[in-house]
């Protein structure tokens, strides 16, 4: 194997410097560590099937004949399987440009120069070579010459940069890319400015194109207002920007746009100012934002004018698939023809989409006989016929797809895929990429919740949380808040459970913390987390960011180190798939991938992905659980995808413990009736447990159970739900039926007892206690039968009955004999003792029970019992 490395999450010059040298050494396969900077991730969204690399997960040899490590030259930049494969590789070739650093660890041949950018080395061999690129080839080296060296601007920039951008011009770069990939650092004053513009954004439509205005005032003038635009027009994400920013008497106006469909350069020119069609400016004297932007909307209709549309740059006709085709005819079909994804239709309807990852993942676990449609993605996102070009490039990033169907009149008449979107910009540059899953239905978000952690948040836990920021920054570690935290913060429900995430090394920033906070810490170096215990009873578990993967259906999943978006991809629903990342700078930044707090909003609850539930059923009673409790509702393809895992009986493979634990979580849910009659409807209740049928019988029951236990949880202090449930679930069920559900889910054997004795007598106790009998009867038929059993009891009575047999658990709580007891009773009647004595004590213990005789009255009736006994006994006169 020979492979080109670059450092952990790689920026541009990494990830451009690998490319560059697999052209000189195109032998050499790229393996990228960690995820990629934000910036190449929106790049790749859209031209990563140029580019083929692969992962440190895909790596199963750690044999490395020749190895070249670019833009580092220090081991502890690089992934932990890279850095094992630097220890062995027998020859390693070095490019970087950072001579001034003093750990360069790694062995090997050195081509380290003090310039602006690594790739510019690269480059600069491939010029003296002779070796072709093409136009994206060339804008990707471009945009990492322009990131390293601030546009050119850094001291640090030398002109041997300069002569490589101006080979790159020549072969074709693309400025306006280069520009949009960019990022700038802003000072004080420009943040603040920033911040005021990010408040103060409007959408507008014209002619069907999209144009965001935000305006801003301040009294004096801040420079570089095009980089504050250019930040903000990042940040939001959004296609076409205008931005008002009035400054004492005059106003400043600066418009970016990413839209072939308009010229902004136009606009500006007309309006006295200049620029080009995708970045333009104009100042006016004038200090009335609103009279400037009705004038500055009323001249963009001029110079809009709707380019490239999708029925221009889709590919047609369409293959498609099948709804009923099996997943081994489709992954024929995949391999065959090299598509990455097809079409699903159904009765000449488009129902879905699948994609190569979910049939790859199905096939590994020997689901090649199902149906197609058991895995497709049925949120379908398309375009018609006359989208734009530009917002079909945005739909592509924003939702992380490589491919888009194309409607018309409802009707599937071609597809978009990322090479025709290439071809549209770069026509020599497009060739066949090699296959590279991605994640389905990614709905990328950043949104700054900062105020929502302050005013709704105790002080102590928001400040607890900058702290643990901070401690990310001090080990230059990204950290994240995760979970049912963030839910139920958006939300506005308490949750104080700190689950926080850690790329890279969640362990070291474990030990860290732990000491700055005087904290215990107990790890589980097997999963990497680790459990903090503050003294004031504070608990924080920390885990490193890691994907799962499952070697087969239902098994628990195997674990690797990976990214936060990873981690957050492997969680059960998408409401559950939110960080918010804690470290200094970013605050309060949320990172929604999957579309979660859209769904929060609309109250949904939905998988991430379509075998969810073959990987994990447990998953199943979990949706059920956060439907009812929050009064969600399953999303319809969510709730397909479970009954359709019920019904293909992988519960079943679940352990018992797993289901138990699941299982006991909803029962202490408040709304627990109701998500059991959910189960039921997912047929989970009867595959749990067989012979359970959930009947209209059982329900009401059931609803009598859940108008007790309240009750019946304050008196005895302890109820175990799970146990008061069974007694319902199992009364009909024969003793070899019991056994069976006893070892699958660990009842205990007391349970069983009592079970059996109950099943015989409830009927004619529930009759005893809904007539109202003596206490003393209904004592004498319920000796020793526990809180739960009661509850069952319960299950078979009216309110009005329910109310009888509370009065007499408390009655019997109350009660208790006073004056008399065995050794009392030897003494003051010389009697020895025998069975005689305790039935005796029984008998005044009813009496009491029934109101009979109060304290004062146990000794006479003793004594009157006893006569009674010799007077029967006496011989006849």
């Amino acid at each position: 194997m020979k492979l080109i490395v670059g450092h952990r999450n790689p920026d541009f010059d990494c990830f451009a410097s690998c490319v560059a040298a697999q052209k000189l050494y195109p032998d050499h396969v790229v393996l990228m560590s960690g995820a990629p900077q934000q910036n190449l991730s929106q790049f790749l969204g859209i031209y990563e099937e140029k580019y083929n690399y692969i992962t440190e997960s895909d790596l199963t040899d750690e044999n490395v004949e020749s190895l070249i490590v670019v833009d580092t030259a220090s081991s502890d930049r690089l992934g932990q399987k890279v850095q094992k494969i630097v220890e062995k590789a027998a020859r390693i070739v070095i490019y970087d440009h950072h001579p001034e650093i003093k750990e360069q660890t790694i062995r090997g041949e050195k081509q380290i120069e003090n310039i602006g950018a690594t790739v510019t080395l690269l480059v600069e061999e491939i010029m003296k070579r002779n070796i072709e690129i093409d136009s994206i080839d060339a804008t990707l080296f471009a945009i990492a010459i322009y990131e390293d060296t601030g546009s050119l601007l850094y001291t640090s920039t030398t002109l041997r940069d300069l002569e490589a951008v101006k080979f790159l011009l020549q072969k074709g770069a693309n400025l306006a890319e280069v520009a949009e990939y960019i990022r700038y650092d802003l000072s004080f004053e420009q943040k603040q400015l920033l911040e005021q513009l990010l408040s103060n954004v409007e959408t507008h439509q014209i002619d069907g194109l999209t144009v965001h205005v935000a305006s801003a005032e301040t009294e004096k003038f801040i420079g570089g207002l095009g980089v504050v635009v250019s930040k903000l027009w990042s940040l939001e994400n959004v296609e076409t920007l205008v931005c008002i920013v009035r400054t004492g008497k005059k106003s400043h106006v600066i418009m970016r746009t990413s839209s072939n469909e308009v010229d902004l350069g136009g606009v500006a020119n007309e309006l006295g100012g200049g620029g080009h069609r995708k970045a333009a400016s104009f100042t006016v004297n004038e200090s009335d934002i609103s009279s400037i932007k009705k004038i500055v909307l009323e001249t963009l209709k001029r110079y809009v004018n709707r380019g490239v549309l999708a029925k221009d740059i889709m590919s047609s006709p369409v293959r498609v698939v099948y709804s009923d085709m099996t997943i081994g005819e489709v992954n024929k079909i995949m391999e065959r023809t090299g598509h990455n994804g097809l079409p699903v239709i159904e009765w000449n309807r488009l129902v879905g989409i699948v994609t190569k990852k979910a049939v790859d993942k199905a096939m590994n676990h020997g689901m090649q006989n199902h149906p197609v449609k058991a895995i497709m993605s049925s949120k379908l996102i398309v375009v018609d016929t006359n989208t734009p070009l530009s917002r079909v490039r945005q739909i592509m990033v924003e939702n992380d797809i490589g491919r888009i169907p194309v409607l018309e009149n409802g009707i599937l008449v071609g597809i978009i895929t990322r090479t025709d979107v290439m071809r549209s910009s770069f026509a020599d540059a497009v060739k066949k990429a090699p296959r590279k899953a991605v994640f389905e239905e990614d709905q990328q978000q950043f949104v700054n919740v900062r105020d929502l952690l302050i005013s709704r948040l105790p002080k102590k836990v928001s400040d607890l949380l900058r702290l643990l920021g901070r401690f990310g920054d001090e080990l230059n570690l990204p950290v994240y808040i995760v979970g049912g935290f963030v839910r139920d913060l958006l939300m506005g429900n308490p949750n104080l459970d700190l689950d926080v995430v850690v790329e890279r090394d969640g362990l070291s920033f474990a030990e860290h913390a732990a000491k700055r906070l005087e904290a215990t810490l107990v790890k589980h170096e097997k999963f990497l987390t680790a459990s903090l215990f503050l003294k004031d009873g504070t608990r924080i578990d920390v885990a490193t960011a890691r994907t799962e993967y499952y070697e087969a259906p239902t098994e628990l999943p195997q674990v690797e180190v990976s990214t936060i978006k990873k981690d957050l991809y492997r969680r059960d629903f998408t409401i559950n798939a939110m960080a918010i990342k804690l470290n200094q700078k970013d605050f309060g930044l949320l990172l929604d991938f999957f579309g979660a707090k859209k769904d929060l909003e609309n109250k949904v609850v939905r998988c991430l992905h379509t075998l969810s539930f073959v990987e994990d059923p447990t998953r199943i009673l979990r949706a059920v659980r956060f439907e009812t409790r929050f009064s969600f509702r399953i999303e319809e393809r969510t709730s397909q995808l479970m009954l359709e895992a019920v019904r293909q009986g992988y519960l079943e493979k679940v352990s018992g413990q797993r289901l138990r634990q699941e299982f006991e979580k909803i029962l202490e849910e408040p709304k627990w009736l109701a998500a059991l009659k959910r189960l039921s409807d997912f047929e989970v209740i009867k595959r749990m447990f067989p012979g359970v049928f959930y009947t209209v019988t059982m329900e009401q029951k059931l609803r009598s159970l859940a108008d007790f236990l309240p009750w019946a949880e304050e008196f005895f202090g302890n109820v175990q739900r799970f146990y008061a449930v069974m007694f319902v679930f199992l009364e009909y069920h024969g003793d070899t039926a019991i056994e069976e559900i006893k070892a699958r889910y660990g009842l205990s054997s007391k349970f069983v007892d009592e079970l059996k004795l109950l099943k015989k007598m409830i009927v004619p106790l529930s009759k005893v206690i809904s007539n109202k009998l003596n206490f003393s009867d209904i004592y004498k038929m319920t000796k020793g039968i526990s809180p739960e059993g009661f509850c069952y009891i319960a299950a078979y009575l009216d309110p009005e009955s329910q109310e009888y047999l509370k009065q007499f658990l408390t009655k019997l709580r109350e009660t208790k004999l006073r004056y008399v007891d065995g050794r009392i009773i030897v003494q003051k009647f010389a009697l020895k003792p025998s069975r005689l004595i305790g039935e005796l004590l029984e008998e005044v213990y009813c009496a009491k029970l029934d109101g009979s005789i109060d304290d004062d009255q146990e000794m006479q009736f003793v004594e009157k019992k006893l006569k009674d006994l010799v007077s029967s006994k006496a011989p006849a006169q």
